[in-house]
């Protein structure tokens, strides 16, 4: 049955991808030339993340903090990464910020055009370039008072442990000055096996925004010490998220 219905839930959201695409282009075409934060195709991006959530009965997404984060004040979040329904997930906390991601998924139908249409940020894996072009545009989009939400990580964890984390999204808050803001969540590993496209069943997801590192305190932080910090406090939050939600 799992299989039956990952296979209606695939060909649905391929059908309502491609009626969708004609909105969001004409929100991006009637926005792009005032609103240089991209804030309204952000929000058409929630929309629709919404909707592909609501297709899945098994996914149940918990969140808490969203207040924490401002909707005008640039912040860098950063968020562990366990599975590619994480940004989906993710766009629960509904506030407007630039993803970043690798550029292979620039190139996929549907979610390249989201990705463009929202000025996300681009990194070239292979290019020896792509750290300094990263940050450039970060930094472009944080002056225009966007925040930014990466993966410290770099890629998807394989276990339950974060992998290494890259130094990235720290040199970006304490160049702008910015503070960072910690997100954890737990239960995107459990919506499909990975390399499979077929639902494990029931998931409920649980999201949590974690206090803020204030920008008094990051400048102070060697980036190093930043990053450990932040892994501290997101490693004693995942604890914490999975003892209450188990």
């Amino acid at each position: 049955m799992l299989k039956i219905y990952s296979v209606l839930a695939w060909i649905t959201m391929a059908l309502t991808s491609i009626i969708i695409t004609p909105f969001f282009l004409l929100v991006w075409v009637l926005t792009f030339w005032w609103d240089r934060r991209r804030v309204a195709t952000h929000m058409m991006g929630t929309f629709w993340a919404w909707h592909y959530q609501s297709l899945i009965p098994f996914w149940r997404l918990h969140l808490e903090g969203r207040k924490k984060i401002p909707w005008k004040r640039p912040v860098v979040m950063v968020a562990n990464h366990r599975s590619l329904v994480d940004i989906l997930a993710l766009y629960k906390i509904r506030r407007p910020f630039k993803w970043t991601s690798k550029d292979e998924n620039f190139k996929l139908p549907f979610i390249g055009m989201v990705l463009s249409l929202t000025n996300s940020i681009r990194i070239k894996r292979e290019s020896l370039r792509s750290g300094a072009q990263f940050l450039s545009q970060a930094e472009t989009e944080i002056s225009k008072g966007s925040s930014v939400m990466l993966f410290p990580e770099g890629t998807r964890s394989k276990t339950k442990e974060m992998r290494p984390f890259k130094e990235g999204a720290f040199l970006l808050a304490k160049k702008m000055k910015c503070g960072v803001i910690p997100i954890v969540h737990t239960g995107s590993e459990k919506t499909f096996d990975r390399g499979s496209w077929v639902l494990k069943g029931k998931a409920p997801i649980y999201i949590r925004i974690l206090d803020e590192i204030p920008v008094e305190k990051v400048e102070k932080l060697e980036v190093k010490e930043l990053m450990m910090l932040v892994r501290e406090q997101m490693e004693e939050g995942i604890a914490k998220l999975e003892t209450s939600s188990a």
